[in-house]
């Protein structure tokens, strides 16, 4: 078994001290600094270097394999650090939209520039098949309504075939991360609906959808991310918690 790495720890400075651990952690793993493979020291010895709770620690260290970083192992060694996934961005985001650190203004932001610009390629470079596919995703969303979490589902499903149809590999990548993280808000807002508002929110994405389908068909790239930039724009308002 390889030994620990040796950190050089940062100074823990004011708030929660497990979000500095994982924030210092993370950066470690991002940069290259520490790569896949790589043991951490073992939780006691975190606690002896950083002069903090084991809790701290444990904190610290589930965040990290929330998002894929690193993979806890059972008794005294350390957390391996893994390779990173697409759910290794993905949940880090997440994670920052829960604890406030990214806004739902700023993901809107983004993604009324991101998502236009793919659906004004996916105007211009999508064929037959792929508008075949949306259709059929927008018909199965439509037999959905009512059922939040499917819903939910195919309207991440929407947007990732959306991506596909320009034939891009890093706008399905990015639109899948993001997708995964827009999933994740739509459906915590849900949970805070009626049934009939449920239902009212669902439909009102289902038919900005179709606007966005529409423009597609008719390789208006120009109305294709103008329908978009309109849909991330409301999002922004109906996903509000």
């Amino acid at each position: 078994m390889p030994e620990a790495v040796h950190i050089d720890w940062q100074p823990i400075g004011d708030g929660r001290a497990s979000e500095a651990i994982y924030a210092q952690l993370r950066e470690l793993i991002t940069s290259g600094a520490l790569r896949p493979g790589d043991r951490l020291p073992s939780e006691r010895a975190m606690m002896e270097q950083l002069g903090r709770s084991r809790p701290t620690i444990r904190e610290a260290l589930r965040m990290l394999e929330q998002g894929g970083y690193v993979a806890s192992t059972h008794g005294a060694s350390g957390a391996v650090v893994q390779e990173l996934t697409i759910d290794g961005v993905e949940q880090p985001l997440t994670a920052m939209l829960r604890l406030n650190q990214i806004s739902l203004e700023e993901l809107g932001e983004y993604r009324a520039v991101n998502d236009g610009t793919i659906a004004g390629w996916a105007a211009l470079r999508r064929s037959e098949a792929d508008l075949a596919d949306m259709e059929a995703c927008l018909l199965a969303a439509e037999q959905a309504l009512g059922d939040s979490r499917r819903f939910a589902e195919l309207d991440v499903g929407f947007h990732s075939l959306l991506s596909r149809a320009t034939g891009n590999q890093v706008a399905m990548i990015v639109t899948e991360v993001l997708g995964k993280v827009e999933q994740h808000v739509l459906l915590k807002k849900m949970s805070t609906l009626n049934d009939s508002q449920q239902l009212a929110l669902a439909r009102r994405i289902l038919s900005r959808h179709r606007e966005i389908l529409d423009a597609i068909r008719r390789r208006d790239d120009a109305a294709a991310k103008q329908a978009m930039r309109e849909h991330t724009r409301a999002a922004g308002t109906d996903l509000k918690v």
